[in-house]
């Protein structure tokens, strides 16, 4: 069976959506066994690779310790491109020290069918300041 653009679209925004609720399960559904998630502008402190659906998982079951995103995902735009999808947006929250945080994101999104075989992630490392402070 062929997945279309159209579901792709859902399934990444349902992911996003479900990520920025702390919902690690509905997140994680939209990955393949061996997925790859890279940061390539990680902070220090940060992976810069990740591979496999359970590493995935463990790394992104940490990000509520570093921050919460409980402002919602703002101004979403996606960009069709048959396997590869790109997607802007922007959230906020707080780190886990109170500072308000206002991160923005881009990412490059590749399916297998209909789940993400590749998902690079061009957070803001900038943005990220109060979570992965650098180290001196």
């Amino acid at each position: 069976m062929s997945t279309s653009t159209s579901d792709r679209v859902r399934l990444l925004t349902a992911g996003l959506e479900a990520f920025h609720r702390e919902d690690a399960e509905t997140f994680m559904a939209m990955y393949r066994e061996d997925a790859v998630h890279e940061f390539p502008f990680a902070p220090e402190g940060m992976p810069t690779r990740v591979e496999g659906r359970e590493a995935i998982e463990a790394w992104m079951r940490t990000v509520p310790d570093l921050l919460t995103l409980d402002g919602g995902i703002h101004d979403l735009r996606i960009h069709e491109g048959g396997d590869t999808l790109t997607a802007e947006w922007s959230s906020t929250g707080h780190f886990a020290d109170g500072t308000p945080a206002a991160i923005s994101y881009v990412a490059v999104v590749t399916f297998d069918g209909d789940l993400v075989a590749h998902y690079r992630d061009y957070i803001n490392p900038l943005d990220l300041r109060p979570a992965f402070p650098a180290r001196r």
